[in-house]
């Protein structure tokens, strides 16, 4: 090979060289990355929707917290019948500072004596009937109250539409730290005594007679018992303003007045086949009969209504072992008889524990 010819050979691979160099700058091959760390989003499935829930009855933060001033006003009233035995349980709350309140009509009929049962355990007798609204199934009575009574307003707005949030505000007597129990309105409906409305989910029967409160803390129902239903719906609040309206400031307040209206039944809301027991103080009432007024004061010439209070002190086995007279009726009677009754009184068996009773004589 000559001397030429091999000087044309580096020149040639040069040539070549940079020829494939040229191609790969303009196709580069396809290079295999390693998997990204950071997973890529995916996109949203689309699932079947599934049938919506019950509404829980757990209250929310803004109930609970608005419940806390409402639910000292809310009492259980507990009825006794002639012999003194208990006949049914249910709501209320006090309308009024001297101890008016409202509750279900169906919890008092039958009834000759009632205790309402205060959210600081203080217990007053109720001495009657100022008014009633058959139609609603609503009742307004009277405690003997003896100070200041804290009470709810009820309020005449509209009440939400169905799908609205309410809660139902019970006694911390019954339900110490679940007395809050939140509902939705699940349908709107009218009868020959106004409007009415179905909450879910169901009640239980003993909170007929407890307010109903929307999310501003307002009174805007109450809860009554449909004895055609079986079941508890709400009615709503301004009915209590009725009911008021028609109290006169001399009105007395008696039982004889729950048995004036010809539309007066006895239904079954929330009474019991056998006597129930009722919570007070950690200890249960089961028998309370209410002291008679003496024939001899009614034919007297200062025959009258008269007040009094008195503590009764129950021993370990629910007896009632002492009757102490706190404040005269201002008749030996009236007292005599008052304390004979209470000694009657039988709670169920535990601590030793007492409670003071207010009583009015009425002839």
């Amino acid at each position: 090979m000559s001397l030429r010819r091999m000087r044309r050979v580096p020149l040639y691979f040069i040539l070549t060289l940079c020829a494939l160099v040229s191609c790969e700058r303009k196709h580069p091959a396809a290079r295999v990355t390693e998997p990204s760390s950071s997973p890529a989003s995916p996109t949203p499935i689309q699932s079947i929707a599934a049938p919506s829930a019950q509404p829980s009855q757990t209250p929310t933060s803004d109930f609970a917290q608005i419940a806390q001033s409402i639910r000292p006003a809310v009492i259980i009233v507990s009825v006794f019948d002639e012999t003194g035995h208990l006949t049914a349980n249910g709501h209320g709350f006090f309308v009024s500072d001297d101890g008016k309140f409202i509750a279900d009509r169906s919890v008092i009929a039958g009834g000759v004596n009632a205790v309402a049962k205060a959210a600081d355990g203080a217990i007053y007798n109720v001495s009657g009937a100022l008014a009633q609204a058959a139609a609603q199934n609503l009742v307004l009575l009277k405690a003997d109250a003896t100070r200041t009574l804290p009470f709810l307003a009820a309020s005449a707005k509209a009440l939400p539409d169905i799908g609205g949030n309410v809660a139902v505000v019970l006694s911390q007597v019954e339900r110490a730290n679940s007395g809050v129990l939140e509902e939705k309105i699940s349908g709107r409906f009218s009868d020959e005594a106004g409007e009415w409305f179905d909450l879910a989910p169901v009640l239980p029967k003993t909170s007929a007679g407890a307010p109903v409160i929307d999310q501003r803390g307002e009174v805007i129902g109450i809860v009554t018992f449909r004895a055609g239903n079986n079941s508890c719906a709400m009615r709503p609040a301004a009915i209590a303003g009725t009911l008021l309206a028609q109290v006169s400031s001399n009105m007395i307040a008696t039982w004889e007045n729950l048995t004036t209206s010809s539309h007066l039944t006895t239904p079954t809301a929330t009474r019991s086949p056998t006597p129930a027991k009722i919570p007070v103080r950690g200890s249960k009432l089961i028998y309370a009969p209410a002291p008679r007024y003496p024939t001899e004061a009614r034919q007297s010439r200062g025959a009258g209504q008269s007040s009094g209070s008195f503590r009764v002190l129950f021993d370990t086995n629910g007896n009632a072992v002492a009757v102490q007279t706190m404040r005269s009726t201002g008749n030996p009677s009236l007292d005599q008889a008052a304390v004979a009754a209470l000694h009657e009184w039988r709670s169920e068996p535990g601590r030793e524990w007492s409670l003071v009773v207010p009583i009015t004589f009425k002839p």
